[in-house]
């Protein structure tokens, strides 16, 4: 190796996390996590494509970014149909000319014991965590591909980890995420995209509230192994976001970024 290529050029870090100019697609973009994350993107000059079947929670969302000066639409998806997936993708290279990073924020949960779980929510939640992220993978990762790059960011959870009560469908979407993108990154790393995820502690959302609305169980059993008692902020996690999705990351792929507060630690 040459000694130039050893060295740090000057400049070098002041174009790291620029990931301005750039198009990221953002599942589950109408509320909770991802319309965090795609505020943030749009903030620091990236095109956000914003995608869910949440059309009023989009609205608002687009709303957010437009009153402060980003760029973005709404595009209406389904996740769990693997051709609107795909067809979104095509659309997204064909009005943007790339897809440079995808975030797959949609999911959902519920709470339930474990012998009592229904098959339909069951299948649901499947569905949509697991499938539903492994479609858009499929579809945008073609299309990264065949540019030579671009970040894929899988939303996990400390429940791709480590156990709670009344959650195991989640639990089970969760561990599935985690080796998707182990799967996806040995794949795809040597063609240019890098897949990752972010884990996220008990976190104040939508989908935390709803999901406590049926009981407070899976909730209380989390918060009693807190290492500090609060829940997360959905914009806590845009800065491990950015570091992803940006030239920073450049040898980070096939991990899970904990933004636990330390949870898996106790």
């Amino acid at each position: 190796m040459a000694d130039d290529e050893i060295t740090v050029p000057a400049n070098y870090t002041a174009g790291l996390f620029d990931i301005s100019g750039r198009v990221a697609v953002v599942t589950g973009a109408g509320s909770g996590l991802g319309a965090a994350i795609a505020i943030g993107y749009a903030q620091l000059g990236v095109t956000v494509v914003l995608a869910d079947i949440n059309a009023a929670g989009m609205a608002a969302t687009l709303a957010t970014i437009t009153e402060q000066g980003g760029k973005a639409v709404a595009a209406e998806l389904d996740v769990t149909k693997r051709d609107r997936c795909f067809d979104l993708a095509r659309k997204v290279k064909a009005d943007h000319g790339s897809v440079d990073i995808l975030v797959n924020s949609a999911g959902s949960a519920f709470r339930s014991p474990a012998e009592e779980f229904p098959e339909d929510k069951f299948n649901f939640i499947l569905d949509l965590n697991l499938k539903g992220t492994y479609f858009c993978c499929q579809a945008f990762g073609n299309a990264m591909l065949a540019q030579g790059r671009g970040s894929i960011i899988n939303l996990a959870s400390i429940g791709s980890f480590n156990a709670y009560p009344w959650a195991s469908a989640y639990l089970a979407s969760k561990g599935g995420v985690l080796q998707m993108t182990k799967a996806l990154a040995l794949e795809w790393r040597d063609r240019g995209v890098r897949v990752n995820g972010i884990g996220p502690t008990l976190m104040e959302s939508p989908l935390t509230k709803a999901a406590a609305s049926r009981s407070s169980i899976t909730a209380d059993f989390i918060k009693a192994r807190m290492l500090r008692p609060r829940l997360g902020l959905p914009r806590e996690l845009i800065g491990t976001a950015v570091f992803l999705a940006s030239d920073a990351s450049e040898l980070v792929t096939g991990h899970i970024v904990m933004c636990d507060d330390g949870y898996l630690t106790a």
